[in-house]
């Protein structure tokens, strides 16, 4: 399991080379599971990089944080989500300026160079290029979350419940209970801020708690969007802070 981190700012997080396709970019990474190699990370990728056709030994997601990235099929830009199911052959991919990403792996997503599907691949799962823009915002699927917040689901495992998606909360949104989820849970904050028991989350703030940490209230007078995930199926149960916290 990873360590506890609550919370970072990611341009806090040095950064370290990464080589993936032509050209070396960097990677930040967030947070790491030592034993399974699934990581959470900022990707950023140089100009006039290219990746062949291929596919990973472990599923990747990532959110575009600026930049376009292109492939023959699509270009993705700005709040464009993509979800590659291991195995699944995907490519060539380029970039004509920098980019950076949100990048996720579920394992040790080792890139192969080769044009065609791993036996028993899921292509059926891929998600290529989702405009999370163009997506309608829906109430939030747990029962009593407090008025003024709505969400995009990304994605979800019909499987296992692991989930991706985006909470929208207007200014001055307040949740004055304390939460608690039987699942892991992370957050990146894309933009505005959010106040919390631990301080102010800015755009660029992350966190990974492991399940049943408790934590809130929270509030903003900002507002702000937030990309969220856990390792299973959400659930949210509530207790009221105690008189001396």
């Amino acid at each position: 399991m990873r360590p506890h981190i609550e919370f970072i700012h990611a341009e806090s997080v040095p950064c370290q080379p990464l080589l993936l396709g032509s050209a070396r970019g960097n990677i930040r990474i967030l947070s790491h599971d030592q034993e399974s190699g699934a990581l959470t990370a900022l990707v950023h990728l140089p100009a006039d990089w290219t990746l062949p056709i291929g596919r990973f030994t472990a599923s990747v997601e990532f959110y575009l944080l600026t930049g376009t990235l292109i492939t023959e099929d699509y270009a993705a830009s700005h709040h464009t989500y993509t979800f590659i199911p291991a195995g699944v052959r995907v490519g060539p991919m380029h970039t004509r300026s920098p980019v950076t990403l949100l990048w996720f792996t579920h394992g040790e997503a080792i890139f192969e160079p080769i044009d065609e599907d791993a036996p028993a691949s899921q292509r059926r799962l891929l998600i290529n290029a989702l405009d999370t823009s163009a997506l309608p915002w829906v109430n939030p699927i747990t029962p009593g979350f407090p008025p003024g917040a709505m969400r995009k689901q990304l994605r979800i495992d019909p499987d296992t419940g692991v989930s991706t998606w985006l909470l929208g909360v207007l200014p001055q949104w307040r949740e004055p209970r304390i939460e608690i989820h039987p699942v892991a849970e992370e957050a990146f904050i894309l933009q505005g801020e959010m106040a919390t028991h631990r301080g102010v989350m800015i755009a660029g703030s992350y966190f990974w708690r492991p399940p049943h940490v408790p934590h809130g209230p929270f509030h903003t007078d900002t507002g702000a969007l937030i990309l969220f995930r856990t390792d299973g199926h959400l659930q949210t149960f509530y207790r009221w802070p105690a008189s001396s916290e």
